[in-house]
């Protein structure tokens, strides 16, 4: 039984424009007893509104704090798995590596007959790691011809985009050809993308018909093994 000396403080503290939750919890109550005390008490439409604002406020801040631990959660699970896979596969052998290349070559290289040994890919990271593979045939960085594609919304930007590629990958600027542009369409007219868009790179290989030969007759012979 609580005694009226409580009843009354809840009484006071409904009529300041508290709410009934906030009273249960300030004085440790149930909001039920609170409500059946309180039930009595007309607020004036200043304290509805105070009350009212004051909720939306709090139940933005919870969804705020509720949303931030959503994130920090599902980036450490994020952490976690990716460590699992990191240490799934440990050291990678040449051979390993020659055959994550070759896969991405089946994807994104030349292959037809006519063509040069060549990839094209928009991964800043897959490209660096093309380049990388290339180093197992003895194809070394100063062997190689870029091309960069771009968007002509950020024409603009083509120098920008041109020395992030040959910063990134170390080569120098003179192994880029000219830039092509391709025309924007409506729905992808968007220059807010400028921090993330690099463009689609072409890296060509002087010289490179016998390598994409055996390149090509390798995958012939993952295709008849598959």
């Amino acid at each position: 039984m609580y005694g009226i000396q409580i009843k009354k403080q809840a009484e006071l503290f409904r009529k300041k424009g508290k709410s009934i939750y906030e009273i249960a919890r300030t004085m440790n109550l149930r909001p039920t007893t609170v409500s059946y005390w309180c039930k009595d008490i007309k607020l004036s439409d200043f304290l509805i509104r105070k009350i009212s604002n004051e909720g939306k406020k709090k139940a933005r801040q919870a969804m705020l704090v509720y949303t931030e631990k959503q994130r920090r959660e599902r980036l450490y699970r994020q952490a976690t798995e990716r460590e699992i896979g990191r240490k799934l596969l440990g050291r990678l052998s040449r051979r390993d590596l020659t055959m994550v290349g070759l896969g991405l070559y089946w994807g994104e290289g030349y292959k037809g007959s006519n063509s040069e040994l060549g990839f094209t890919n928009s991964n800043p990271d897959i490209i660096r790691f093309f380049l990388n593979w290339l180093v197992i045939f003895s194809i070394s960085k100063k062997d190689l011809i870029f091309r960069l594609t771009i968007n002509d919304i950020f024409v603009n930007q083509e120098k920008r985009l041109k020395r992030f590629w040959f910063t990134k990958l170390g080569v120098r600027e003179s192994q880029f050809t000219k830039t092509t542009l391709i025309k924007s369409t409506l729905k992808k007219a968007d220059t807010s993308r400028g921090n993330i868009y690099k463009g689609v790179l072409r890296v060509k290989v002087r010289r490179g018909n016998a390598l994409k030969n055996r390149i090509l007759g390798a995958l012939e012979h993952i295709s008849a093994c598959a």
